[in-house]
């Protein structure tokens, strides 16, 4: 008896185990914002790697500037897919819905990331800013698209 007990709880174990696997292949993991945070997903579909992507926003009469680079020095991946997370505390506790400008800069090549966002023109390309009203709590998902020749665009989905 107490053998057919351990095999039941054990069998039970294997299938848990062989769900939560099939459930991860079937369903990736998604960053999904706090109550205070947005989450801007940014895809990347490019011609070519980039050494980093700049990014500066407005809220309310606030401005902020932020980055994304790899700390390996490599360059950012085409087809790179790349989170950032704002929070309520970083904007200052501002209202859950408010009018949220980004304007976006590919640094074409790497160049090691300094505080100020200040790169060399010569390999500085600058998007047309974009603007939505954000809610915390929500996702949002920019696209950015382009080439070193002919530019680079964001879009909102």
């Amino acid at each position: 008896m107490k053998k057919k007990v351990i095999g039941i709880v054990a069998a039970i174990v294997v299938v848990l185990g062989l769900s939560l696997v099939v459930y991860n292949q079937i369903i990736p993991n998604e960053y999904v914002p706090a109550d205070d945070e947005i989450a801007l997903h940014l895809q990347f579909d490019t011609e070519e790697d980039i050494g980093l992507l700049v990014y500066d926003y407005r809220v309310d009469s606030h401005e902020y500037s932020g980055g994304i680079s790899n700390a390996d020095g490599s360059l950012i991946k085409r087809d790179a897919d790349n989170i950032v997370v704002l929070n309520k505390e970083e904007l200052n506790n501002i209202a859950n819905t408010f009018e949220l400008s980004m304007q976006f800069r590919i640094i074409t090549e790497y160049v090691a990331p300094n505080y100020e966002n200040v790169y060399p023109d010569d390999i500085t390309k600058y998007m047309e800013p974009i603007s939505w009203e954000a809610h915390f709590g929500e996702s949002y998902f920019i696209t950015i698209t382009g080439d070193k020749a002919n530019g680079y665009k964001a879009v909102l989905n």
